[in-house]
């Protein structure tokens, strides 16, 4: 049997140790909770985890580009991942632990080297995720970081609004110029 055959019929087990693995880094309480609620809305997190591992798992144990369905699923939980203070390695990192659950479920069977080409190739494609997970990453920051940009911008025109007790346009520009404050009767 194929080591691509063997992760395919295994791949509830595996995914179920990727899952713990994964679940490990945000704390005893936390991975009991998340594996415990099943409501997608109370439990977002356990369930872009529990929906998307398995269809990352598809784009690994198969051949060619990832579909639409596995960018989608990878898009989910890096989105979390990336809002929640990890570091990019720890926010992207998820993907490697792939690696460990599968030297973790098929140690026996690889111990005789026998599946070494096929699982070089398994890397590979595990590598090849992780590498479209931080460029979803980086995306995603950027996409961030321009929404605190235009709230900041946002904020600063409301703030110079009320300064000056009437209706002004938005700025245009990346500098926003600031008038001298009117003389409301302050003593000098």
């Amino acid at each position: 049997m194929s080591l691509r055959e063997q992760l395919v019929d295994r791949k509830s087990a595996l995914c179920g140790r990727w899952l713990d693995a994964i679940l490990r880094e945000y704390g005893a309480q936390t991975a009991v909770r998340w594996t415990q609620v099943q409501d997608p809305f109370a439990n977002p997190v356990g369930h872009a985890l529990k929906t998307g591992l398995p269809e990352l798992f598809e784009a690994v144990t198969s051949d060619g580009e990832p579909a639409a369905g596995v960018v989608a699923a990878l898009e989910s939980i890096v989105r979390i991942r990336s809002v929640q203070g990890f570091t990019p390695s720890r926010a992207v990192g998820f993907v490697f632990l792939l690696r460990d659950a599968v030297r973790g479920e098929l140690g026996a069977e690889l111990e005789s080297g026998a599946h070494a080409a096929e699982l070089a190739a398994v890397d590979r494609r595990i590598e090849q995720l992780a590498m479209l997970a931080f460029d979803t990453y980086v995306r995603i920051r950027d996409q961030v970081f321009s929404l605190r940009q235009e709230e900041l911008k946002r904020s600063v025109a409301s703030l110079l609004r009320r300064w000056h007790g009437s209706e002004h346009p938005e700025p245009d520009s990346e500098v926003v110029q600031l008038p001298t404050p009117p003389n409301r009767g302050l003593p000098r």
